[in-house]
């Protein structure tokens, strides 16, 4: 009984692996989704609130929260808001044909060989990862409704007011 209370202990002081609030942002540069031989590098917004979005042409809740992103991110750029969305499809083609139908201003990357989603441990679609300007991720969204978007903004707002 006592090794087992011993190896109890153990599995739950180990450190839980994926990117959650509290967390620094993942250094990863995916490819831009327009130009694959040109990478997005998250690292290049540090000083900006940077809100990474992982979402893919066949997300129902991604027809909801792509035109919500993109009126946050054209509302507050010039306060230092950045938007990415990094997208999940398997083939370009899927992507562009959403983007057709739902038009973004903000940044848009690849990420056909997962590295990107397995550095953020993406569990959901769309997930969402909020970072403060000293590249802490401050907030984690899974899924994505109409209240998901109230939070955001109000996250959003309370991030842009901190000091840089």
């Amino acid at each position: 009984m006592r090794a087992f209370l011993v190896g109890l202990t153990l599995a739950f002081s180990l450190p839980v692996l994926g990117v959650e609030s509290g967390g620094p942002m993942p250094d990863v540069n995916p490819a831009q989704l327009d130009d694959a031989s040109k990478q997005v590098s998250l690292r290049a917004f540090k000083g900006n609130v940077v809100y990474v979005d992982f979402w893919a042409s066949w997300c129902v809740p991604c027809k909801l929260s792509m035109p919500t992103l993109d009126t946050l991110y054209r509302d507050n750029r010039g306060r230092g808001l950045v938007v990415v969305g990094i997208n999940k499809d398997t083939a370009p083609a899927e992507a562009e044909r959403f983007l057709k139908r739902v038009n973004v201003t903000f940044p848009l990357a690849r990420d056909m060989n997962d590295a990107a989603a397995r550095a953020f441990d993406v569990k959901a679609m769309p997930s969402g990862y909020l970072i403060d300007r000293r590249g802490v991720v401050r907030h984690v969204h899974r899924g994505f409704t109409a209240e998901t978007a109230a939070a955001l903004a109000v996250e959003i707002e309370a991030l842009l007011k901190e000091p840089s």
